[in-house]
Order: C-alpha cells, then structure tokens, then sequence
C-alpha cells in the first residue's frame, strides 16, 4: 500500500485522486467483508447456543464467557439448562438480528414463538476467536 501512496505522489493530482478513491474502496470494502463474517459467526454462535440450552445440553455451558462461567459455577448452571429444558424444550429462532458488532463485542436480538424467551440486544464477546454469551 506504501508503494502506491508513494506512485501517487508523483503524478497529477487527478491520478492521486483516483488513486486515493480506489485505496478508499478497498479498505471499506475489506472492513465490510470482515463484518459479514462476524456476523455470521455471532449468528451461528446464538443458534448453537439457544439450541443447546435449551436441549439441556451441557455443552451450552462451554458458550458462555469466562466472565459467566466464573460467576455461575457449571452445576448451577446445568440446573438452570435442565429446568429450561423441561419448561419449554427445543425452540427455534424466529428472527435473529445482529445489532452491533465493535471489535470484539456484539448484541444481538432474537425472537422465539414463546415471547417469555425473546433476548433484546443480548450481549456477546468474541473470546480466543470465538463467540460466547456475555449476558449473565
């Protein structure tokens, strides 16, 4: 990218311009990329999650940050799960929307039949390259 900055400079001001825009393009459409695949990976994340807490699955327990894990040890939390489990078993996802993604942290709002299961802007935060609920 230097060299392209330094080329610029030497020639007229309209190929700087050009140049400048075209730089411009690459770059915002490189941080767009990056966050269609946060998003993507946070979605995922929630759906892996809601599927598995409420299955009563113990490995919902390994999707929470360490912030949540170090304030619910795992057998309150298997507990918690295996009571959600039995209230209202496996449900799935109505809508899902990633309200915001800066660096690592995320919210994201999704919606389920059962509306006492809805989450609004529920928090997340990328850890070790993935994402774990943060909402405890």
């Amino acid at each position: 990218m230097v060299v392209l900055v330094v080329i610029a400079g030497c020639g007229s001001k309209e190929q700087s311009t050009a140049t400048e825009h075209v730089m411009l393009q690459a770059t915002t459409a490189a941080a767009l990329t990056s966050t269609e695949d946060s998003s993507a990976e946070l979605e995922a994340a929630v759906r892996a999650y809601s599927d598995a807490f409420l299955s009563g699955n113990s490995a919902a327990y390994e999707q929470l940050s360490q912030r949540c894990k170090d304030r619910m040890p795992r057998a309150g939390f298997l507990q918690v799960i295996a009571a959600a489990k039995d209230m209202y078993g496996p449900q799935e996802i109505v809508s899902l929307k990633v309200d915001q993604i800066a660096g690592d942290l995320g919210r994201v709002t999704t919606t389920y039949a059962k509306s006492e299961l809805n989450q609004r802007s529920e928090p997340w935060v990328r850890e070790n390259g993935a994402w774990r609920v943060d909402d405890c």
